[in-house]
């Protein structure tokens, strides 16, 4: 009896150590990534209607392949050095192109862990199969600053007090060597990032 009971206690334990290491999406969050083809839709009509025709290149260029479902078990070969070129689309331009910048994917079991390692701005988080896809939960941060852990973010707080913000997005496997980050609704510039992962 007294082992069974200590067994109960232990397995409680247990859950509630699990529950309270479960990351919650912010709801403004969680709103954004329901946007996700809607902003993509809004971002590229944009482009196209008022973007050069090296834009529209770009643009389809970034967003052509289609994804492959999430695989926690696959989580591991994504793990490693990328290189990622930033695509902002819509908002204040129809679209800006960013030369590569050097990003880095690490697996901890089925969790894996985003970081932008070069350029002003950055980016750094944590991935997790969700639904079916990879859902990016992160930080948006200036070169110099620290990042904010995501689950610091209060779910209402000004966004125009500074320059580091929550993340939201989908990791995009499309093919062997190739994905991309895609980032809708975020609160500076523009109204879809994505970031091109190659290797």
């Amino acid at each position: 009896m007294r082992r069974n009971k200590a067994i109960a206690l232990a397995l409680a334990a247990a859950m509630a150590g699990s529950a309270a290491g479960a990351q919650d999406i912010r709801p403004d969050d969680r709103a954004r990534l329901d946007q996700l083809e809607t902003a993509m839709g809004r971002a590229l009509r944009q482009v196209l209607a008022t973007g050069s025709d090296e834009d529209v290149v770009i643009a389809t260029d970034a967003l052509r392949s289609p994804p492959m479902p999430a695989d926690p078990a696959q989580a591991g070969s994504l793990a490693g050095d990328w290189r990622c070129s930033m695509v902002k689309m819509g908002g204040t331009l129809p679209l800006v192109a960013y030369p590569p910048f050097r990003c880095r994917i690490e697996a901890e079991g089925n969790l894996l862990r985003f970081e932008k390692l070069t350029g002003s701005q950055r980016t750094k988080g944590t991935i997790r199969a969700m639904d079916g896809r990879w859902v990016y939960l992160g930080s948006t941060f200036v070169q110099g600053e620290a990042p904010r852990p995501y689950g610091d973010f209060p779910p209402e707080f000004d966004t125009q007090a500074g320059e580091t913000l929550p993340d939201v997005g989908v990791l995009e496997v499309t093919g062997e060597g190739r994905a991309r980050l895609v980032l809708p609704l975020p609160y500076r510039e523009s109204v879809l990032n994505v970031l091109v992962l190659t290797r």
